[in-house]
């Protein structure tokens, strides 16, 4: 699986707020600065995480973005998905190999395997997992 540069930066920016705010909004370009992301793209991948009911925006001098829930309560499939959309294991080429269906079926079943296992491992990572080092 190829995780995302915006994922990525998703996740670091998550597991920043969930190290740093305190339940205090920061700042995104403090985030950015922090995590060595470009603020104009961070800020981007911020309201997407708002949207996605992951992180809070409050606005004004004292405002920035807060975590909506407990880092202990943020997968990372909830963050994957809310950048990248659905993982799937969709085989997008559904017109190649004529004559060879058990071929492709066989692959499209290992791709959907490999999706599932992805969402499963993900899915049962925690952002506060990221902050001391635990596995799930």
């Amino acid at each position: 699986m190829r995780l995302g540069r915006a994922a990525a930066y998703a996740v670091f920016a998550t597991a920043h707020l969930a190290e740093h705010g305190n339940g205090t909004p920061i700042q995104g370009r403090d985030i950015a600065d922090a995590c060595g992301i470009p603020s104009g793209h961070l800020l981007k991948i911020l309201q997407q995480l708002v949207r996605a009911q992951i992180l809070s925006s409050e606005r004004g001098p004292a405002g920035g973005f807060v975590l909506r829930k407990a880092a202990g309560d943020i997968t990372l499939l909830e963050i994957v998905e809310a950048i990248d959309g659905p993982i799937s294991g969709d085989l997008l080429l559904r017109n190649v190999a004529t004559g060879k269906e058990a071929a492709r079926s066989r692959l499209e079943n290992t791709c959907q395997d490999v999706a599932q296992y992805a969402r499963d491992l993900l899915g049962s990572t925690r952002v506060a997992e990221l902050l001391n080092g635990q596995s799930g």
